[in-house]
């Protein structure tokens, strides 16, 4: 199950936080990494709804080049 979208940061909100961190935000670029926030938001709120219960450890794995991944049975 995914997480509820958040609706995007207004421009000016996302200003302030820029401030607040001490990072400098042109106010012509407010817009884009608005939308770029937004968009990472997204989704990493579609990762947080994917259930890994069900996913072995990455130990369980064999991992060699140019061969198939094979679980290790011992």
């Amino acid at each position: 199950m995914s997480s509820p979208a958040h609706p995007p940061l207004p421009p000016g909100h996302l200003a302030h936080l820029a401030r607040r961190a001490g990072l400098p935000l042109p106010s012509d670029r407010l817009a884009d990494v608005a939308a770029t926030v937004h968009a990472i938001d997204t989704v990493l709120g579609a990762l947080r709804g994917v259930a890994l219960g069900d996913t072995p450890p990455a130990p369980s794995f064999t991992a060699v080049p140019g061969v198939a991944p094979s679980r290790r049975t011992s």
